[in-house]
């Protein structure tokens, strides 16, 4: 596995628990309630799944996981981040370079290599 690929493993579990903590944050804080905190908790667990498959070579959870991130910076960046509660945008700030240099780090060359030949 690239070097580049272990980074981008790395940083979507960064990414993930960045997320985990802003939803305990706004759980504390009363902004959302305890329906809205498991989905949080369950959307996350669902995010464990991209590190995995993504450390077994597979390719479509590399493009996927892609679209996913874009689509959420798209929208972030269309207005729904004024309907975000604080904790929630700070953490999506501060998650956009690191969702970038993900991206970046699995669409290097020798990580383009390695998917198509772990496939």
């Amino acid at each position: 596995m690239p070097k580049g690929v272990k980074q981008a493993i790395l940083g979507i579990w960064i990414t993930i628990a960045l997320s985990l903590i802003a939803a305990l944050t706004n759980k504390w804080t009363g902004v959302i309630s305890t329906g809205e905190f498991a989905f949080y908790i369950f959307m996350s667990a669902i995010f464990c799944i991209f590190p995995y498959k993504l450390g077994k070579g597979s390719n479509p959870a590399r493009w996927v996981y892609t679209v996913l991130t874009a689509a959420s910076m798209l929208l972030m960046l269309g207005g729904m981040a004024t309907e975000m509660p604080k904790a929630d945008l700070i953490v999506s700030v501060i998650m956009i370079p690191i969702e970038i240099y993900i991206v970046i780090q699995l669409f290097k060359r020798e990580a383009s290599q390695w998917f198509t030949k772990v496939a």
